[in-house]
């Protein structure tokens, strides 16, 4: 409780071969779109949404669903992490995995989707579903004195958390333990995981990379560098590149003049060193930019520190700043080389994956790669250091010459240049040796001449290469499909998908392919295939929605989508796996078209085992086959009965971890802490197991910018809803285990007791915890003052619970005496409490948003500072003139600030209050409904027309339904397939219209019948026929004026959006603009009669492009029912609008589908825009 009181126009028309380029450019301002303020960019081309929100929805999708290796669970979740946008409009979207609410690390995975809004590929570090309990027997701190032991010093310890660890697909619980100190030699970051059940140290990894590097000095000179002005003052701080500065290592200042000339040319100069180091970041970050489309060091337009003087030979990257040391003459190593490759561990940390578990090698390998990158973009001239895939030549760190050789990893200290399996017990930079071999074969291949040296391979082959930048561009794009636990053989996969996704023929996926069997990588079950000219046939799934509960005796349905992501349509053959007992599954239809959509429908027999399970969707294409996961909750019929007595030791138990996680992270769990951080993934793990529907909504507005957390429990009329409400936060003073853990311990339990009991619901619950109540109620505050006004109407009671286990405690009941109370009030009062109104809370907690939003509301509290009078302490017992709660905000205010009969009498209420409010006591009959789509149509005589008619289960469990159809006038007929379906699926109704049919307009009457009957209603008009012809225009709403019926088009198509002017009026058809690889159309439904002299088309067209070469890359067509009439493409981009007529007679008497189709390659806009469309007959 508180205290007391888009499209855009081009401006310049690149060719398709800069575009690439061009889109590197532009995708710095992306990542500002997901994660923070835009740069400046050169305008994008035409678009009527964002490429970056398609992608990430995209990628939303196919984790909801649970395709291929990513799993879909009631008890596992995905939460989008990084997006990062790369090159050719395509995004990586990486996500972290938790499992009970617990992070998994191990876990992550990432999914490569383009602006298309299409899945190009997918990587997890494992698929291992997982089965563990989360309550530790071992304590955080031994697990940390176990972690102790593995520094020589520590420092600090900096986190503990309560973690699974997956790896190998075996996961673990553990204490993850973060260290600071060091070890024999070298400073550490060390993260430990520590068995929470056995106490022994399971895994570990450093975040601090300590690689020996290379320095050099840089020209000709002087070398330029961007430095910060301040008054008179300059400092070596980029004013630019945020983060980027560098400091003298001794005094940890960056250093700062009067002149804004710096260094002096000496090697042992730490400001010298500092030039070198400024001089080399800022190239490699302008390198990033403009090569691989990265915007900054961590992919969102940030560096990262740096400090040189570390008296030793070594060079290091702590996870959050670069450290630089000397040579064995002395000199700082402060070379473009050791720079780029301690900053491209960086980069590394700071994509995909991280450098959690890497497989060794692999880390030193990339900082070497970007090192290689970096001399590339600067190019310098001899005797500086020039482009030579050598590392540490010119420092002579210890007086033997370079530390790698890429070409040739023998070279030096006889690295090996071939993997094996002896990789992965390899020191750290001798096995960077296959993977920096691999990248030099890539680049330059195996004779590349030009003075370049020769490069043998494993296999004996021949390559050729593709350039460093090219090759830069397939590193880097494996790293954005990077995973914890990376590998040799999991970056041969990321990269050939990287590969195949930069080049659509395949031949830098051939070459990529030819590279890693050249260093004896060998072929996984994951890589992906290509086949040359784009032709690679490929295909997404995704469920919508990717759960439901069905009840025995019933049944549900989600949509199975499928989208071609690569070369052609293919037919897909739909299954299901995974089903529990009693539960059957169909698909309608079993075989779609890749692009089509099936529905699945789960049905429940009367026996069909209760719980949850995952049903395994699967695809079967022509050669390829993807999977998708639908998570199933089986609940059962019975009539919900009592109220359930909740166990008030459950309640303590989740009382005991809050207050577990309030003492990991200092003492408290206030809102946008640690503590509440964990405190909400507790109580979110436990709804998920249990089923509910959990979302999290940031609050933007609130004092500590931190999240609310909300549970829908299915079932229930969506429009009848009852929320039950806690604040989850408590104060800084302490662990807040009254205030409020009480209130949000016993919501908890009772969530759980609902699930359990699964029982007919009559109206919808939903239960919310909220954050920063502390600092105002604002968490409720920002969740109420978003609900619009038909959503507030929804909510019939809310009812809120704050402080319910005072010590001292009273009953006290919010509005008291109003409807909204009556349960709250009729349970406690069966026990003889008397209870009376709350008035020391009165606007002191959540109840009160939802009052101001003219929301019923009531709740319980035992009661805060304010102390108990004498007559209370005589019928409820307890202290006269002390306070309810003495320990009140502040630190006593723990496990031990309970009284259990207090918090019992609480919780159990809120069942009561639960069930008589939405609990239904009886099983509901049995009754359905159906309706008609669309519910009219016309044909001419002799024509046809089609409609679907729905049937869905309203209460009780699904029926079978018959079908029928009456009312057809003389020579029509109607009939529907299926005649019988199940509540819940459809039939297709059919009407055929014979030659001699009268014109007018007719009532159709379709009829269902289960164990009751319901009708609706179809209007058929047929048109003039019969030898005679009626002049008119039969195309409804030709110039898109009003709205978007009857079209049926893609989002966004029909639009009055000023960029693009309308031949009449404001609005028109807008097909293409993207700028990327998208298909889109509009189509109407015509009936055509016969008997008339001339059927004419005819609309205006209006083709723009941003494309300048004689190629037809985006095109547009007219089709009239299956037949083409015409094709358009960017060649045909002209000034103005065109009117293009087509003559339709050979269509008369038939209702078609008039379409417009238009498709666009990966990149370059063009536009065709559409207005004024008219069918004229006479």
């Amino acid at each position: 409780m508180t205290p007391d009181p888009p499209r855009t126009e081009w401006t310049l028309q690149p060719t398709r071969w800069t575009a690439a380029v061009t889109a590197m450019a532009l995708s710095a301002s992306l990542v500002g779109a997901i994660a923070g303020t835009a740069s400046a960019a050169q305008p994008a081309p035409p678009q009527k949404d964002s490429p970056v929100s398609r992608a990430v929805a995209a990628a939303d999708l196919a984790v909801d669903s649970g395709l291929d290796t990513l799993v879909n669970s009631a008890q596992e979740q995905y939460e989008r992490r990084l997006v990062t946008p790369w090159v050719k409009d395509l995004y990586s979207v990486s996500y972290e995995r938790s499992y009970r609410g617990l992070p998994v690390v191990g876990g992550d995975a990432v999914v490569l989707a383009d602006g298309a809004g299409k899945v190009r590929a997918l990587q997890s570090a494992s698929s291992a579903r997982i089965d563990v309990a989360t309550r530790p027997s071992v304590t955080a701190k031994k697990a940390e004195a176990a972690s102790r032991k593995r520094l020589a010093s520590v420092d600090k310890v900096e986190s503990s958390r309560l973690v699974v660890r997956l790896k190998d697909d075996a996961p673990v619980l553990a204490w993850e333990t973060v260290l600071r100190g060091r070890t024999k030699s070298a400073p550490s970051k060390l993260h430990v995981f520590v068995d929470a059940r056995t106490g022994a140290v399971v895994d570990s990894y450093d975040d601090v990379v300590a690689g020996t590097g290379n320095s050099k000095w840089n020209g000709p000179g002087p070398v330029g560098i961007d430095t910060t002005a301040s008054g008179s003052t300059y400092s070596l701080r980029d004013p630019s590149r945020t983060g980027l500065s560098c400091a003298d290592y001794s005094t940890n200042t960056v250093f700062s003049k009067s002149s804004d000339s710096w260094g002096t040319g000496n090697p042992t100069s730490k400001e010298t060193g500092c030039v070198d180091l400024m001089f080399a970041a800022q190239k490699q970050w302008d390198m990033l930019g403009q090569w691989l489309g990265r915007n900054g060091v961590n992919g969102n337009g940030r560096s990262f520190p740096a400090k040189v003087g570390l008296n030793e030979l070594n060079a290091y990257w702590d996870g959050s700043a670069v450290t630089i040391g000397r040579n064995s003459a002395n000199e700082w190593i402060a070379g473009v080389d050791v720079v780029a490759h301690e900053y491209g561990h960086a980069i590394d940390s700071n994509t995909p994956g991280g450098t959690s578990g890497q497989e060794s090698g692999l880390g030193e390998a990339t900082g070497d790669i970007f090192g290689a990158l970096t001399e590339a973009y600067i190019n310098q001239p001899a005797p500086y250091d020039v482009p030579d895939y050598t590392v540490g030549e010119v420092i002579n760190l210890q007086g033997r010459g370079p530390i790698r050789n890429m070409y040739n990893p023998p070279a030096v200290n006889n690295d090996p240049a071939c993997y094996s399996s002896a990789i992965p017990g390899t020191e750290v930079h001798a096995a960077a040796g296959p993977l920096n071999h691999w990248f030099y074969l890539l680049s330059e291949g195996t004779n590349p001449g030009g003075g370049k040296p020769s490069s043998s391979t494993c296999n004996q082959s021949t390559l050729t290469g593709v350039g460093i930048q090219t090759a830069g561009k397939i590193f880097y794009g494996g790293m954005l499909l990077k995973t914890s636990s990376m590998s040799y053989k999991k970056y041969r996969t990321a990269t050939l998908s990287s590969a195949k996704s930069l080049d659509a023929t395949c031949g830098l996926f051939l070459k990529t392919k030819a590279a890693w069997d050249a260093i004896s990588v060998p072929a996984q079950s994951a890589d992906p295939t290509c086949t040359p000219s784009g032709q690679n046939n490929d295909f997404s799934m995704s469920l919508t929605p990717s759960s439901g509960t069905v009840q025995q005796g019933g049944s549900v349905t989600t949509t199975v989508g499928t989208a071609t992501t690569t070369g052609t349509a293919q037919s897909v053959a739909l299954t299901a796996t995974g089903l529990p007992a009693g539960v059957t599954a169909s698909f309608n239809p079993a075989t779609v078209q890749s692009g089509q959509s099936s529905v699945l429908t789960l049905t429940a027999g009367s026996n069909a085992a209760p719980g949850t399970s995952t049903v395994v969707v699967k695809g079967q294409g022509t050669t390829l086959s993807h999977t998708t996961d639908y998570t199933l909750n089986v609940g059962g019929t019975q009539p919900g009965n009592d109220p359930p007595d909740i166990d008030v030791a459950n309640v303590q138990a989740h009382l005991s971890q809050f207050n577990t996680i309030a003492g990991q992270n200092g003492g408290n769990r206030r809102a946008g802490s640690a503590g509440y951080t964990q405190s909400l993934a507790y109580v979110k793990g436990k709804l998920q197991a249990a089923g509910y529907t959990v979302t999290e909504q940031n609050c933007t507005s609130c004092t500590y910018p931190s999240n609310n957390l909300i549970a829908d429990w299915p079932g229930g009329p969506a429009d009848q809803v009852v929320m039950f409400g806690a604040h989850l936060d408590g104060v800084s003073a302490g662990p807040g285990i009254n205030d409020n853990g009480s209130g949000s311990a016993a919501l908890l339990e009772n969530a759980l007791a609902l699930a359990q009991k699964n029982p007919t619901m009559t109206k919808r619950v939903r239960f919310a915890w909220w954050t920063d109540e502390e600092q105002g109620l604002n968490g409720s505050a920002f969740y109420v003052n978003r609900l619009t006004a038909a959503q507030r109407a929804t909510i019939k009671a809310y009812y809120n619970f704050d402080m319910v286990g005072s010590t001292n405690g009273g009953y006290f009941i919010n509005n008291l005496n109003s409807t909204a109370a009556a349960p709250l009030k009729a349970y406690w009062t069966s026990l003889n409490l008397a209870p009376e109104e709350n008035t020391e809370g009165q606007g002191r907690s959540d109840d009160y948003s939802f009052q101001q939003g003219g929301i019923p509301t009531s709740g319980y509290a035992a009661g805060a500072s304010a102390r108990k009078t004498s007559a209370q302490a005589q019928k409820w017992g307890g202290s006269a003139n002390t306070a309810y709660d003495s320990c009140y905000h502040s630190a006593c205010d723990t496990t031990s600030n309970i009284n259990a009969t207090v918090l019992n009498r609480s919780s159990d209420g809120i069942a009561y209050a639960l069930w008589k409010q939405a609990v239904g006591g009886t099983a509901p009959a049995q009754d359905f409904s159906v309706g008609v789509s669309p519910s009219a149509g016309s044909a001419a005589p002799g024509g046809s027309v089609s409609a679907t008619v729905n049937t869905a289960t309203v209460s009780g469990a699904a029926q079978t339904v018959g079908l029928s159809v009456s009312g057809a006038p003389a020579g029509v007929t109607a009939t529907l397939s299926p005649t019988s379906v199940q509540s819940g699926s459809s039939s297709a109704l059919s009407v055929q219209v014979g030659a001699s049919t009268t014109p007018g307009t007719y009532t159709l009457t379709v009829t269902g019948s289960g164990t009751v009957s319901h009708t609706t209603t179809y209007t058929l008009t047929v048109t003039g026929g019969g030898g005679s012809c009626t002049a008119r225009q039969l195309v409804v709403n030709g110039g898109f004026e009003n709205g978007t019926s009857p079209w049926s088009a893609s989002a966004g198509v029909i639009t009055n959006d000023a960029r693009q002017a309308a031949h009449g009026g404001s609005y028109k058809a807008w097909l293409g603009g993207r700028g990327s690889s998208y298909t889109e159309n509009a189509a109407q439904s015509v009936s055509i009669p016969s008997g008339c002299a001339s059927y004419r088309l005819s609309f205006f067209v209006h083709i723009d492009t941003a494309e300048t070469e004689n190629v037809a890359y985006d095109v547009a067509t007219v089709k009239v029912g299956g037949t083409q009439l015409a094709s358009y493409s960017n060649l045909d981009a002209a000034t103005g609008y065109v009117e293009k007529s087509y003559d339709l007679s050979a269509f008369a008497g038939q209702t078609v589908s008039l379409t417009f189709t238009s498709v666009e390659d990966q990149s370059l806009q063009t536009s065709f825009v559409l207005d004024d469309v008219a069918i004229r007959v006479s």
